[in-house]
């Protein structure tokens, strides 16, 4: 309460502080408003194929289309609009009657004719009569002279302020109720509704939903104060301009428009229930069907059904495909269905989006195409350990678009699919998974002053010391070049399973062991930089190995 004891003395004085501006402009605008008002009291203009509009007081009151003898419709119109601007600055009782004569029916205020609706002016189609046509203008005419005379009376312009000052005051007081009342939903909302989630929610779904839920029934409610808030603000402006003479035909255009919209919404959304109806149906149906597509692959996937070609490698791409196929002809099998799919707009946007697609998607669509060939093909397998270009490591998915490696520093590698299927690539490990491990391979350069077998020797003893290296099929040496100052060796051998990490770590235990082996028997490893023989041979001796801080033997 003492907020508002605070708020409610200092708004007062900053309404009465606006108001002291408000009075002398609205009364500027009473008084000077008669000359315009007369003015814009009879206003003929042409209306293209429609005749000729006599507005008087922003109100129409006929539309001449047919010339009478000599003059034509807008002869008419001009001399009709000064017959009522005479009669409207005359004094009278403002009656208003119809007088059939030979021509036409005569329209007039108080015994005086202003105007004759003709035959012609009545458009027979519509099923206008002159008579009827007559009897409308008499009645808009005695609204017209009725509002002239409220507009020339300074006591009801004051007393029409008054009441735009009181219904300004009740608009800002329900403004600031409104505002305090979003903040109190927000407020309250998210505290209640955060207790009841706690309860109804399964505690496997809460962190996912809780937040998106309390965030969307909130926002909801506020959306819906602000709607009431802007019909507050319309239903003040439509009364406010009703008040006064001059205004009053705008306030009621406005009310007839906005009903005229809403009943325009109303039957356009009961218009589209029946084809949303069965755009749903569609759509349901296209959720069930891949839901037991779904079903199908993964028991394809796990082994238990087998059809054709169709296996757990070539599953998740196929299923993917169907998918889309299905969700793109139900898509097409709904579009005529939907609000708004026959207008111009809705098929513009379309051939917008067709074209963005269509630009846009051509990577998309090669990158799609690659994968399927790489996965139908069966080039690489989920779980093979590869080499492409200079990326090397277990294939741990074959995506539509990008296929993943794993490399032994446990780093994810994605290759657009267009680059696996054009590249070269190594695969390691399938003519070696029978042996139920992969290919492991690494290589050295000896000068040529050691003989080869040594080299052999020395390489095979360090596949030796290594435990993860396969016995069978036993580690081999190859001569892979003869360069120039030096033999190219390389050591191949299988590793136990296929994994990225194990293999950098044996490929580690390796190494060691032939720099142990080489640096036993004093056999200097080649650089590829080699340009001449040092004056001491590059190895290390045995008492070496153990040098600090490295852990020696025995300590």
């Amino acid at each position: 309460m003492s907020n508002w004891r605070t708020v409610l003395p200092g708004f007062a004085l900053r309404l009465r502080g606006r108001a002291r501006l408000l009075v002398p402009l609205a009364l500027a605008l009473a008084l000077a408003a008669p000359p315009l008002w007369a003015a814009a009291a009879a206003e003929p203009s042409s209306v293209a194929g429609e005749g000729v509009e006599l507005v008087v007081g922003g109100r129409q009151l006929h539309v001449f289309r047919a010339p009478l003898g000599a003059l034509s419709a807008e002869e008419r119109a001009e001399l009709a609009e000064r017959h009522v601007r005479e009669a409207l600055e005359k004094g009278g009782a403002g009656w208003t009657s119809v007088l059939p004569l030979a021509e036409g029916v005569a329209v007039q205020l108080d015994e005086t004719s202003l105007f004759v609706v003709l035959p012609g002016d009545a458009r027979s189609d519509r099923g206008e009569t002159p008579h009827a046509l007559a009897n409308r203008s008499a009645r808009v005419l005695q609204q017209v002279w009725a509002e002239h005379r409220e507009h020339r009376d300074p006591r009801l312009n004051l007393l029409a302020l008054g009441k735009l000052a009181i219904a300004l005051l009740l608009l800002t007081l329900a403004l600031v109720v409104l505002l305090k009342l979003s903040r109190v939903l927000q407020r309250r909302l998210s505290a209640r509704l955060s207790q009841q989630m706690q309860q109804l929610l399964p505690g496997a779904v809460r962190p996912h939903l809780h937040s998106l839920l309390v965030t969307l029934v909130v926002r909801v409610s506020v959306v819906l104060v602000w709607l009431l808030a802007l019909a507050v603000l319309v239903a003040f402006l439509v009364y406010a301009l009703g008040l006064f003479a001059l205004t009053r035909p705008a306030a009621e255009r406005l009310l007839d428009s906005l009903l005229g919209s809403l009943g325009q919404a109303a039957t356009a959304s009961a218009a589209a229930l029946p084809g949303l109806f069965v755009a749903l149906m569609i759509f349901l149906l296209a959720r069930l069907l891949t839901q037991v597509t779904r079903s199908l692959f993964d028991r394809i996937n796990e082994g238990s059904v087998q059809l054709g070609a169709l296996d757990a490698h070539t599953a998740p791409a196929t299923r993917g495909l169907i998918n889309l196929g299905i969700w793109l002809f139900a898509l097409a099998m709904a579009y005529p269905y939907l609000p708004g799919s026959q207008t111009e707009a809705f098929k513009g946007l379309s051939v917008l989006l067709g074209l963005m697609v269509s630009i846009g998607a051509s990577g998309l669509v090669g990158q799609v195409a690659a994968g399927l060939i790489l996965v139908f093909t069966r080039a690489l397998l989920v779980g093979e350990y590869v080499r492409i270009q200079e990326h090397e490591g277990t294939v741990t998915e074959i995506g539509l678009c990008l296929t993943r490696l794993k490399n032994g520093k446990g780093e994810e590698i994605a290759l657009p699919n267009s680059l696996v299927i054009g590249q070269v690539t190594r695969n390691l490990s399938r003519h070696a998974a029978s042996a139920g491990g992969s290919v492991l391979e690494t290589g050295v350069t000896i000068g040529y002053d050691t003989p080869w077998r040594q080299v052999h020797a020395l390489l095979q003893s360090a596949a030796a010391e290594v435990p993860a290296l396969l016995r069978e099929p036993a580690p081999y040496v190859i001569q892979t070049a003869l360069s120039d100052f030096y033999v190219e060796y390389r050591l191949v051998a299988q590793v136990e399973g296929g994994g990225a990490l194990p293999r950098a770590q044996v490929l580690s235990q390796l190494h060691a062991a032939i720099l142990d082996a080489f640096n036993s028997h004093g056999v200097q490893i080649m650089s590829p930089h080699y340009e001449g023989d040092p004056a001491q041979a590059k190895w290390v001796a045995r008492e070496q190995w153990h040098a600090a801080p490295a852990p020696g033997e025995g300590r």
